[in-house]
């Protein structure tokens, strides 16, 4: 029986729910593996020897990526297999590089600008070309590094036009510190319950792990916006998290400004996991580690035939996990 060490920094209690669904999951699929949580620090230097892999999780925000190296580089001086390794989860952790990757792929992903950090002339133009060249009526601005809607910004190509200053203002701040990413605004299936007031922005995580020779990628939950007015679906941002399924029964697609109820066929479902695992495994080759737990998160677009996904980003560390749960 193999055994897997979740490190984490904060939220045992998250952790605690993620030990417990990981041991029913492995439980249920008759597994070889059992999993144990320990808190990083001094003291889980003796404990380590005992394990044969671990995940990497809830790092405090400030260090995040630098705990995540020195995690890494302490499992990998005891010969412990890691389950999401530095070197990779860094890969996906850069929004650009990922989103880049991919889209080299033929993978479906945003169009996206590069603005890095250190730079401060031309930032105006480069956005200006950029929104023209790619034809783009609304965008975001990210931290090319950072996850669940921290800094992000939404703007449309009028708003550029009339205060670019303040546009620009944002983008320097954040370039104290990190790149910048800029992105095309894209999707165009909604959510809307009756009960609840207009059509709002919906993105979905699903959930892909491989602790054997298994994919598994069929958990998972979705996040809609606080209301119709806001682009940002993260909780930081007034978003709130529902099941997968309740996110499915609930879609619209607009069209030319009408809203239509959008049904997803059991075909259509397999379709959109399958393109996660396209996505897994194109993001994973040629590297000498593998990313073998992330959560990928994505909207859907529909053309008038067929729905697809438009993926935005991999999260290596991801949250959430608490509240996946089956697709189909």
């Amino acid at each position: 029986m193999e055994k897997c060490v979740i490190i984490y920094q904060i939220d045992e209690e998250y952790i605690e729910e993620i030990t417990s669904f990981f041991n029913f999951y492995a439980l249920k699929e008759k597994a070889n593996i059992e999993f144990y949580k320990v808190k990083w620090d001094e003291k889980i230097k003796p404990e380590i020897s005992k394990f044969n892999k671990a995940i990497i999780l809830s790092l405090l925000g400030k260090r995040e990526i630098k705990t995540h190296k020195e995690i890494s580089h302490f499992l990998t001086k005891h010969k412990i297999f890691q389950i999401n390794p530095f070197s990779c989860s860094f890969k996906a952790d850069d929004k650009y590089f990922t989103i880049s990757k991919l889209k080299k792929n033929g993978i479906s992903v945003p169009e996206s600008l590069i603005i890095k950090k250190g730079e401060k002339d031309n930032i105006e133009t480069k956005i200006e070309e950029f929104l023209d060249k790619k034809k783009l009526s609304f965008f975001y601005i990210q931290p090319n590094f950072g996850t669940e809607g921290r800094e992000t910004y939404f703007f449309s190509k009028e708003e550029f036009k009339k205060d670019k200053n303040y546009i620009i203002d944002i983008i320097k701040n954040i370039l104290q510190s990190q790149s910048v990413i800029i992105k095309e605004k894209r999707g165009n299936v909604y959510f809307y319950k009756e009960e609840e007031k207009g059509y709002r922005n919906i993105t979905f995580r699903i959930f892909i792990w491989q602790f054997n020779s298994k994919i598994e990628n069929n958990y998972g939950f979705a996040e809609v916006s606080k209301d119709e007015k806001s682009f940002i679906t993260s909780p930081e941002k007034g978003g709130k998290i529902i099941s997968f399924s309740e996110g499915l029964k609930n879609i619209y697609y607009n069209e030319n400004g009408s809203f239509k109820r959008l049904v997803l066929t059991e075909e259509e479902i397999k379709f959109i996991k399958s393109e996660t695992i396209k996505l897994y495994k194109c993001f994973n080759k040629g590297a000498k580690e593998q990313l073998l737990l992330c959560g990928i998160d994505f909207l859907l677009e529909y053309n008038g035939k067929k729905v697809f996904p438009l993926f935005l980003e991999i999260n290596p560390r991801p949250a959430g996990i608490n509240r996946c749960t089956e697709i189909v």
